[in-house]
């Protein structure tokens, strides 16, 4: 098992344990796209980032969203297989839509998730911060 896949079990366990105040998106389908989309969203502004802009703030929004929108889906019961799935395709899907469409699907799922985290508890948006910043120092060190 990589270091990776152990820190975001340990990550989502630490979620589950939580009072579960998130509401959860519409569906396992919806939340991979989500996913998808701010995952898309968040390669760039890495690379943003790594390249000397100051995009962090922008990136650690994203990425926490995605974060928040994993862990409703964990907490509703949704596996990491089945997610894996559901994300392939969903990273499919999401590269196949034109610009616009693309663009507005990664505001809409950046809402999506940015309400989720501030609906979760002070508990539940620290684990997701920290998981987040985790994420973003992986993201722009290599």
């Amino acid at each position: 098992m990589h270091l990776h896949t152990l820190r975001r079990s340990a990550a989502l366990a630490l979620l589950s344990a939580c009072a579960g105040a998130l509401a959860a998106p519409a569906s396992a389908p919806h939340a991979a796209a989500c996913v998808a989309a701010l995952k898309a969203q968040e390669n760039q502004l890495a690379e943003t980032l790594k390249a000397g802009d100051p995009v962090e703030p922008q990136l650690l929004n994203v990425v926490r969203s995605g974060i928040a929108i994993v862990g409703t889906q964990y907490l509703a019961g949704l596996r990491e297989a089945e997610a894996r799935e559901l994300l392939h395709a969903a990273e499919a899907d999401f590269q196949a839509l034109p610009p616009p469409l693309a663009r507005d699907r990664q505001a809409q799922c950046l809402h999506e998730g940015e309400t989720l985290y501030q609906q979760a508890s002070s508990l539940e948006r620290s684990l997701i911060t920290t998981a987040a910043q985790r994420r973003i120092r992986r993201l722009t060190s290599t």
